[in-house]
């Protein structure tokens, strides 16, 4: 008898861990090349499940004030983030986000926002910024050029909902225009 519990919770644990590892499947959308870099591949670590006509994916991340990408994981957010991986190398100094949820401001103040983000890229640059709680673009500059072919923005704390805990931005863009 001893054994079959045994069984049977070595068998739940491997269930869980698979259906938790199926919920934080990364999303992932194609970005075609622009003038500033080849074409790439943008992905968030979750995404919240469509609602209606409303869709939460990363390619919400675009500036489109109506749209936006809202994490889907449990809680508040931190620790979730945004991955772009390009065909080639890149080279910024900043990075531009868009922060929170802009279709309205009460829907901004009911979602949460990035208070510290932690930006990596693929060239060894890891550096912490503080965002300020207001819906516009804020730029977050970089201790120097990053020359890489992948950068990833991390959520470390938050500006908490009054109403919802998910976590949500409108946009998210290396400056290109900004190298030096």
């Amino acid at each position: 008898m001893r054994h079959i519990f045994i069984a049977h919770t070595a068998l739940a644990a491997v269930v869980l861990a698979a259906a938790a590892s199926a919920a934080r499947a990364e999303v992932c959308v194609d970005v075609l090349p622009g003038q500033y870099a080849p074409n790439a591949t943008m992905c968030a670590s979750t995404a919240l499940k469509p609602q209606g006509a409303n869709t939460y994916g990363p390619e919400n991340l675009r500036d489109d004030t109506e749209k936006a990408w809202c994490e889907g994981a449990p809680g508040d957010g931190q620790g979730e983030y945004v991955r772009i991986t390009w065909a080639g190398p890149v080279e910024f100094r900043s990075v531009i986000i868009g922060n929170g949820y802009q279709k309205s401001r009460e829907t901004y103040l009911n979602n949460a926002r990035a208070r510290r983000m932690r930006i990596e890229t693929g060239d060894g640059i890891s550096v912490t910024r503080d965002l300020p709680d207001s819906g516009k673009h804020h730029t977050l500059r970089l201790p120097r050029t990053a020359k890489t072919n992948s950068l990833r923005v991390t959520i470390v704390e938050v500006y908490r909902g009054a109403k919802y805990s998910d976590l949500c931005l409108f946009y998210l863009s290396p400056n290109f225009e900004e190298t030096n």
